[in-house]
């Protein structure tokens, strides 16, 4: 049973931020008392609002200003692109340290990739429920453990595994040991798997080995599962033993498998996966109250990430120098941080987030183009809604846009996540463009779906001009959006 007191608690704590929306905070809270286990388990908070009709950006902060106040706890979960299986569970992006993980059941190695298969998910905390979720309890219950469910195979796909390539699966407890039969009767390559800690060892069979040993002892360690993570050992035609121990302290299950990859590449083409959307790390990363919420002072100073795809903004205001010297330090100051925080919401709007600040400046990230994009076109309007009521006393700021898309490497700078790389070099470069009043874009910003829907109905107009950029070796195609 859930503890409603304790949930109670934590949902006044969340009424307490007044970022976030209060009638979504309360449905959440209703919400969470009537879920299962299972449901109360990883839960994608994208998912959440399609299934409970809540804003997909209030759903997101609901989740992470609750996971800061111990309503939920957060997993970084690295997925295998190929079986969609959790190859490792982060629980602080301090963790990604290697560029790689190996998946045990595809047998390859998988990059990080936190901008498409990095899952970020939420599961309540222990202390509003203790989920009672058995692994072990049955293979339906263990591949739905280690398997991501926004990935859904087809029923196709599903019988073909189940029936054809599983020839065996067992659980061993703590210092158990068991024995499987292996009957190799065809050139083939069978595998034993763990998926607690992702590992295998693999037996290609060839009739042509001499003298196989029919006695195989496989020790499951703590470290690795089965002595390491990929141990290849040659079988002949024959029946063998193969003699299992749980040298760990937890419970762990085996699988042994034989895969024909073709067929089942053939069988995944022809009956497609379907996709539930997610939140990913980039996602996370672009989102304002974690990045206001939740430091990164546990980072080590050489953690960097690869991100492959993020929209840089960076802004400027007209003129703010002279503007001090006309309109006072006080004046300017009100004008300099009401243009603050129309920024900063309109960023927080368009599930942005601010990196940082510079003088009068920000450097803003968005997942995707058209979400930066939609934010530059707001942020103008507003800007010329708030000089409406400076203007007749003479005052009025012009700001200055530059957005840019490409690869970026996220690093720690002044103990919070920062991006560096070319990609960030030209966004500045394309700002620095820009007089006020302008928006100047990328090619890749324009070809991206949406954006230039957003402007044949905006009253913005575009030129394209080609420029000499500082520092980028070759002249580049920018297009400057204005009125």
């Amino acid at each position: 049973m859930i503890n409603e007191s304790i949930l109670q608690q934590k949902i006044q704590s969340l009424l307490q931020y007044p970022t976030l929306n209060q009638e979504s905070v309360k449905k959440v809270g209703d919400i969470l008392k009537t879920l299962d286990e299972w449901r109360l388990f990883r839960i994608n908070p994208l998912r959440f609002a399609k299934q409970h009709s809540l804003n997909d950006n209030d759903s997101i902060d609901v989740f992470v200003h609750g996971t800061k106040i111990g309503l939920f706890d957060l997993s970084y979960n690295m997925l295998c692109p190929a079986c969609h299986g959790i190859v490792h569970n982060y629980h602080s992006l301090g963790e990604l340290e290697n560029n790689s993980r190996y998946c045990a059941l595809c047998d390859v190695n998988v990059p990080i990739d936190i901008d498409e298969q990095m899952e970020v998910s939420f599961t309540i905390h222990p202390s509003v429920k203790k989920l009672d979720i058995n692994p072990f309890s049955d293979l339906q219950t263990y591949f739905r453990y280690h398997f991501s469910d926004n990935y859904q195979k087809a029923e196709q796909v599903q019988a073909f595994f189940m029936e054809s390539v599983i020839k065996g699966w067992n659980t061993l407890a703590p210092d158990e040991r068991t024995t499987v039969s292996l009957a190799a009767t065809s050139v083939q390559v069978y595998q034993l798997v763990c998926l607690e800690n992702n590992s295998s060892v693999s037996f290609p069979v060839n009739k042509t080995n001499l003298d196989p040993q029919k006695e195989i002892a496989i020790d499951l360690l703590p470290t690795t599962s089965i002595a390491a993570k990929k141990v290849q050992i040659p079988l002949s035609f024959g029946s063998y033993e193969l003699h299992l121990k749980n040298h760990t302290k937890n419970s762990v299950g085996y699988l042994l498998i034989t895969l024909d990859r073709d067929k089942y590449h053939a069988m995944v083409k022809q009956y497609p996966t379907t996709l539930t959307p997610f939140l990913t790390a980039k996602m996370l990363l672009n989102n304002q109250s974690f990045r206001d919420l939740f430091r990164v002072q546990q980072l080590s100073e050489n953690f960097n990430v690869n991100v492959k795809n993020l929209t840089i903004m960076f802004t400027d205001l007209r003129g703010s120098t002279e503007m001090y010297d006309k309109a006072g330090d006080v004046v300017a100051y009100k004008l300099v941080q009401a243009h603050f925080q129309i920024l900063t919401e309109t960023v927080r709007q368009f599930s942005g987030a601010i990196v940082k600040t510079m003088g009068d400046a920000i450097m803003a990230t968005f997942s995707r183009p058209l979400d930066g994009f939609l934010a530059s076109l707001e942020m103008l309007g507003k800007i010329q809604q708030m000089n409406k009521t400076w203007i007749e006393a003479g005052y009025e700021i012009g700001l200055k846009v530059g957005i840019n898309e490409g690869p970026a490497l996220a690093v720690v700078n002044d103990e919070k996540i920062d991006y560096f790389g070319q990609s960030v070099n030209i966004a500045a470069r394309v700002q620095g463009l820009a007089q006020a009043g302008e928006v100047w874009i990328s090619q890749s910003v324009l070809e991206y779906p949406g954006v230039t829907e957003k402007l044949a109905t905006s009253g913005y107009q575009t030129e394209q001009h080609s420029v000499t950029l500082k520092g980028v070796g070759q002249p580049a195609v920018v297009h400057k959006v204005f009125k």
